[in-house]
């Protein structure tokens, strides 16, 4: 199975969790659920600008799908994380996960909604 798509099932399997940040390379960390990818050394696969860019929203995309198929994918929540009230299905992935630093839940800013999947 090609790593893409084992990555894409996988992601399925367990409700797209972002997974706990963990050592990747001297101090610098990543989300174990992409561990794969450190360990072929593979950061131009998201970096695909140069690897002192911002990894494009579309690098996101080719793994997890669409904005439109992660609020499909996530819509057994009764306040569904990927189809805001606010933005839709349209806020960049970005905006709450991060690769190499601490994801943020802006959601609970103003709601007391809880993602028991969500990894900081």
């Amino acid at each position: 199975m090609k790593p893409m798509i084992a990555v894409f099932c996988t992601v399925l399997a367990f409700g797209a969790q972002a997974g706990e940040l963990i050592n990747v390379a001297g101090d610098r960390e990543g989300r174990q659920n992409h561990s794969f990818m450190y360990e072929q050394k593979d950061c131009k696969s998201c970096h695909q600008d140069g690897l002192k860019q911002p990894a494009p929203e579309a690098a996101c995309m080719t793994c997890h799908g669409t904005y439109e198929e992660l609020a499909k994918a996530t819509e057994h929540h009764a306040d569904n994380p990927h189809n805001s009230p606010h933005w839709g299905a349209d806020i960049p992935c970005t905006f709450c996960h991060s690769e190499h630093k601490p994801a943020q839940n802006w959601c609970a800013e103003c709601h007391d909604f809880e993602y028991p999947e969500f990894t900081q």
